[in-house]
């Protein structure tokens, strides 16, 4: 099996997988106080299934997904992906996971301001040593899912919003991920771009049967997901 394609953390011929959380904590101590952030999370999403995380600001949804992302450790509990606790995880594994296993989409689309939109999402794919003809295929085929085959070569100040919004979308899909973490991705856009890059990714996610979940404090963009689950406190209190 060649390095481009062997599978990951769980991988179910590259289809979504099952997440699991159970007794999620996060603490800081900041000013010599401790703060709780997380107090005993716990969420199952389905393979395939795309749910949206809401609450309000501080509630913890960004750290949660954070640690979905095994980009921050819990303080205390476990997270499930495919069935691989990724706290018994070696670091070079956790790496692994965040570029082939996971595609991340933040506020801010944080693309490289001197690579073209091809070299943007082509990234992740050289940084896991897939040759670069090959990497530049998959991201070219991504910018025309999503609607940008007339702005592959332009940088992203060359390029709007919600347009730099959906490059950072195909760089989030071109290792073809078995999960898609999404923080606040349409909240620097206007309401009709957010609905726009959230049909774009809705539309792939379901296409792919990829498992996804979302933080979103726009309730009427929530609704339009499989299920929506509410943080307070520190925990899911409320399923719907």
């Amino acid at each position: 099996m060649s390095e481009s394609s062997q599978p990951g953390v769980g991988s179910d011929a590259r289809r979504g997988v099952a997440v699991e959380v159970s007794g999620l904590c996060r603490s800081f101590v900041k000013g010599g106080l401790r703060i709780d952030v997380l107090r005993g999370a716990d969420l199952v999403v389905k393979p395939g299934e795309a749910v949206a995380l809401v609450g309000q600001s501080g509630s913890g949804k960004s750290t949660f997904l954070h640690m979905l992302a095994a980009l921050e450790p819990p303080t205390a509990g476990e997270i499930v992906v495919g069935g691989r606790a990724l706290g018994a995880q070696p670091r070079a594994e956790l790496d692994r996971y965040r570029n082939r296993d996971v595609g991340l989409v933040f506020q801010f689309h944080h693309l490289l301001p001197d690579q073209s939109a091809l070299d943007n999402v082509a990234m992740p794919a050289l940084i896991a040593r897939i040759p670069r003809p090959e990497a530049q295929v998959r991201a070219r085929a991504l910018l025309v899912r999503v609607g940008l085959e007339h702005r592959i070569m332009h940088r992203p100040g060359e390029l709007s919003g919600g347009e730099q919004q959906r490059v950072a979308i195909a760089r989030a899909l071109v290792m073809e991920p078995l999960l898609i973490l999404a923080d606040e991705p349409t909240g620097n856009l206007d309401p009709a771009t957010a609905s726009e890059v959230l049909g774009v990714m809705r539309a792939i996610q379901q296409e792919r049967g990829v498992t996804m979940v979302v933080v979103t404090h726009a309730m009427d963009l929530a609704a339009r997901f499989d299920r929506v689950v509410r943080l307070k406190d520190g925990r899911i209190v409320a399923e719907g």
